[in-house]
């Protein structure tokens, strides 16, 4: 069995066992219904005691790096492609064609 397949059997029977809990509460009359923390609490001690125990979950390194700059190395971008467009320009042998000349800002 994957780790993929163990998680998802666990999740499965939790998900059951928390299903039972709910049925069963639901089934007594409203005042004799736990208070809803009690309740979750109760569940949750129970999923320990089978083994349950939380993770040290963590963000994505990707999703933590912070918004930066990177206008200079688009920039830098920009001029390599034309000078590239521009020697192409240059090297091409068709007369009717003038070249590639970028009137933006360098």
């Amino acid at each position: 069995m994957t780790a993929a397949e163990a998680l998802r059997r666990a999740i499965s029977e939790a998900a059951r066992a928390l299903s039972h809990r709910v049925y069963e509460r639901d089934q007594l009359p409203e005042d004799e219904r736990p208070d809803p923390y009690a309740f979750a609490l109760d569940f949750l001690n129970a999923q320990v005691g089978h083994g349950w125990r939380p993770t040290n979950a963590q963000k994505n390194a990707w999703t933590s790096a912070p918004l930066r700059d990177h206008s200079e190395t688009y920039n830098r971008g920009a001029a390599l492609a034309r000078r590239l467009l521009n020697r192409d320009a240059d090297t091409d042998t068709d007369t009717d064609k003038e070249g590639y000349h970028d009137a933006g800002p360098v």
